[in-house]
């Protein structure tokens, strides 16, 4: 089976990023969830995106680039919002990486290049106001041009992380077709 990275939030490593990893360690994969945040969580996305910006996103794709750094050769990298921004930039740095699974961010405005053989899925609301319109579609486009899988999944609603089962966004209909089609790329890798 596959390892998988699979990282938070802005909230942080919250119980939620817990259960989420246990969904995927019982289909039968190795899940590490780091904490970048170094043991602070927040209750609302604007604390967690503060802190975040104090911290510098260029520190933060460092703290788990050092975490993983004895991880095996073949990795997906996942991450929810903020966590999703850093697994993008994982998939696209780390020779180690098969996959990345974007919940709920990812895909920057400008092109960017990706991995040739790094299959990329993107899973946002349809009016999540935390969407860069465009930049999935981005994304998409760098990865084609690599040579790569990429797939983008809208889902209904206004919610931002409604796959964790412990903020008030989640959506169980959502949140399970998500799962089943990030299970499916693991298959593939």
């Amino acid at each position: 089976m596959t390892t998988l990275v699979l990282l938070h939030s802005a909230l942080g490593k919250t119980p939620g990023i817990s259960a989420i990893a246990d969904r995927y360690t019982a289909a039968g994969h190795t899940v590490f969830a780091p904490d970048y945040y170094e043991g602070q969580t927040f209750s609302t996305a604007d604390e967690g995106v503060d802190h975040a910006q104090k911290v510098g996103f260029s520190q933060l794709v460092d703290r788990v680039v050092a975490a993983c750094a004895d991880l095996p050769d073949e990795i997906v990298f996942a991450g929810l919002s903020l966590g999703a921004g850093i697994a993008q930039q994982m998939g696209k740095n780390d020779s180690r990486a098969r996959g990345a699974l974007l919940f709920h961010g990812g895909g920057f405005p400008k092109p960017t290049r990706w991995q040739e053989d790094v299959p990329v899925q993107i899973h946002f609301s349809v009016e999540d106001v935390w969407r860069d319109a465009g930049a999935p579609e981005t994304l998409m486009e760098s990865a084609a041009r690599a040579g790569t899988q990429a797939e983008y999944f809208l889902y209904p609603g206004a919610t931002h992380l409604f796959s964790d089962p412990l903020v008030a966004d989640y959506r169980e209909d959502s949140a399970e077709l998500l799962f089943d089609r990030s299970l499916a790329l693991l298959e593939r890798v």
